[in-house]
């Protein structure tokens, strides 16, 4: 059974946690990625599981620039042992920014691979999948991009996110199929004139009941984590909008 989790993205990375996480639990979720927020936010895992109330915190996300830094592996090294210390079983990369001129150089996708694995090897010691997610406007963003990054690295896995996939013109379902081995976890958003925009009320045509469906024949066990980034509606309002149309759809969120 897909195991479904909510992004606190659209409350904002110095939001309200507590009435951010109120807001994602009254709309019927039971887990949240804790997206970009500092720890010095979220607190000592005791304070945060106060905030949570129940809910589950099932990942965590960040960004990496390059060139790679010792500075940015303890940075993240200690945000991964936060992860395990919460029970998170997962944590997102992305980044770096993708130079508008040129597409990243063998240099730089050996440099965000090595970094990343350094990472992934760190969290595999602790039960965390530590993923990359390819993203537009971001190092890695093609199909072809991500097979040299899976080829250069052994712990990595996958944030795979169908919007991105599709707004450069690649097949989502594709890929679910293609990486299966290498999935850490999944995002679900839709994309519409120019901005993200809930489930079901997007204009390229990202066909989630066959993903999901493609997620449930593998036996997928990571997190699937709606990532509403912005919204024209309240945040609150946006989760149960994206709630209802999975429930629609025949499936748990909580």
């Amino acid at each position: 059974m897909i195991k479904f989790a909510y992004s606190t993205i659209n409350w904002g990375d110095t939001c309200d946690l507590r009435a951010a996480f109120d807001d994602i639990r009254a709309t019927g979720w039971g887990a949240v990625e804790l997206f970009a927020h500092s720890l010095e936010w979220l607190g000592t895992p005791k304070r945060l599981a106060r905030l949570l109330d129940g809910m589950r915190p099932a990942t965590l996300f960040g960004s990496i620039d390059l060139p790679s830094s010792e500075r940015q592996r303890t940075i993240h090294k200690n945000r991964i042992d936060y992860c395990a210390e919460i029970g998170a079983t997962a944590y997102g990369l992305v980044g770096a920014g993708r130079p508008r001129s040129r597409p990243p150089s063998a240099d730089e996708m050996r440099d965000l691979a090595e970094m990343c694995d350094d990472l992934a090897a760190h969290g595999a010691a602790l039960g965390v999948a530590v993923a990359y997610h390819p993203h537009t406007r971001c190092t890695v963003q093609y199909e072809h991009e991500i097979d040299q990054l899976m080829a250069l690295t052994q712990h990595l896995t996958l944030c795979l996110d169908v919007s991105h996939i599709a707004v450069v013109g690649e097949d989502p379902l594709a890929h679910l199929r293609k990486y299966r081995g290498r999935i850490g976890y999944v995002h679900l958003k839709d994309w519409g004139q120019g901005d993200f925009v809930e489930l079901g009320r997007g204009i390229i045509n990202i066909d989630f009941a066959a993903c999901l469906r493609e997620l449930d024949a593998q036996s997928f066990g990571g997190w699937v984590v709606v990532e509403q980034s912005t919204s024209e509606v309240s945040a609150r309002h946006s989760a149960e909008i994206n709630a209802a149309y999975l429930r629609a759809l025949g499936y748990t969120i909580n």
